[in-house]
C-alpha cells in the first residue's frame, strides 16, 4: 500500500505524489473522482473506472465505510482466504 501525506494549498489544491500518478497513469489534465463518505475521502482515477458508474460509486463508498470502521477500532482481523471468501458474498 502506498501512503502519502500531502498539503492543501491556499487555493484548495493538493499534489498527488509522482509515484501514485505514474502507478495510476494520471497525467496532466487527468481526472480523479473524490467521494466523501462519513468523513473519509476516497479517490479513484477516472481512467481506471469501469463502465458501471453506480457500481464504482458503491465500491468507493464501501471502501470509505471500511476505513471509518478501522479508524473507530471496529474492524475485525481475518486471514486473507477468509477475507476473500467474505468479499465473494458481497
Amino acid at each position: 500500500m502506498d501512503i502519502a501525506v500531502v498539503t492543501v494549498s491556499s487555493r484548495g489544491q493538493l499534489v498527488l505524489p509522482l509515484s501514485m500518478r505514474r502507478k495510476h497513469k494520471i497525467g496532466k489534465g487527468g481526472k480523479v473522482m473524490l467521494v466523501d463518505s462519513g468523513g473519509t475521502i476516497v479517490a479513484r482515477a477516472v481512467g481506471q473506472m469501469g463502465e458501471d458508474i453506480e457500481d464504482e460509486l458503491y465500491m468507493m463508498g464501501r471502501a470509505a465505510k471500511g476505513w471509518n470502521e478501522i479508524g473507530a477500532g471496529r474492524a475485525k482481523k481475518m486471514k486473507k482466504a477468509d477475507f476473500l471468501e467474505e468479499m465473494s458474498k458481497w
